[in-house]
C-alpha cells in the first residue's frame, strides 16, 4: 500500500494536479526580462573583452609576474 501512495504522490508532483501554493506560475513577461538581462550581460562581457584585447594590442599586460 505504501508503494501505491508513493507512486500517486510522484504522479501528482509530475502532473501538478494540486495547483495550490506549491506551484508558482511564471509571469508572462519573464522571457523579455531574461532577454534584456542577457543582452546586458553580453554587452558587459564584450566591453571587458575589448578592453583586454585593446590593452594587449597596445603592449599592456593584464598580469605581470615581476610585479609580485
Amino acid at each position: 500500500m505504501e508503494h501505491l501512495k508513493n507512486l500517486l504522490e510522484g504522479a501528482k508532483q509530475v502532473l501538478v494536479l494540486d495547483t495550490g501554493s506549491q506551484y508558482i506560475r511564471p509571469s508572462r513577461n519573464d522571457f523579455s526580462k531574461d532577454m534584456s538581462l542577457l543582452r546586458g550581460d553580453a554587452r558587459r562581457i564584450s566591453t571587458d573583452m575589448n578592453k583586454v584585447v585593446n590593452g594587449h594590442q597596445n603592449g599592456e599586460q593584464a598580469y605581470n609576474r615581476e610585479s609580485k
